[in-house]
């Protein structure tokens, strides 16, 4: 009964939770292969909503590393320069943030981004 499974554009089902008086605190955001700047839409969404938590596993890194220091980029790579610009966005909005991964036997792009929004 409390679990919800939406399949919908990300824009279509934000703007209208977001219009929706009550906001559901406890609400767990998931996003698998999100690509490109999907990843980003969703944390952003999760952190404007109070989503309780949140689990990403990004994909597609192209452009998503823009605003990272070159040498960051350089040290190591544009997907983890993503990931660890992703991490302070959701840490300097109240998040405790860390990072998992599945087993590459699964898919290559295995690297999660966890995060639960302290109280």
């Amino acid at each position: 009964d409390t679990v919800q499974f939406f399949e919908a554009d990300l824009d279509d089902y934000v703007t209208k939770s977001l219009s929706d008086d009550a906001t559901d605190e406890a609400s767990i955001i998931i996003s698998t292969h999100a690509c490109g700047s999907l990843t980003d839409d969703v944390i952003r969404y999760a952190v404007e909503s109070r989503a309780a938590s949140v689990s990403v596993m990004p994909c597609c890194y192209t452009g998503t590393a823009k605003g990272t220091p070159f040498g960051v980029q350089r040290m190591f790579g544009v997907s983890a320069s993503a990931d660890i610009k992703r991490s302070f966005l959701l840490h300097d909005a109240g998040y405790h943030v860390d990072f998992a991964a599945i087993p590459k036997a699964i898919t290559p792009m295995n690297r999660l981004i966890v995060a639960e929004r302290r109280c």
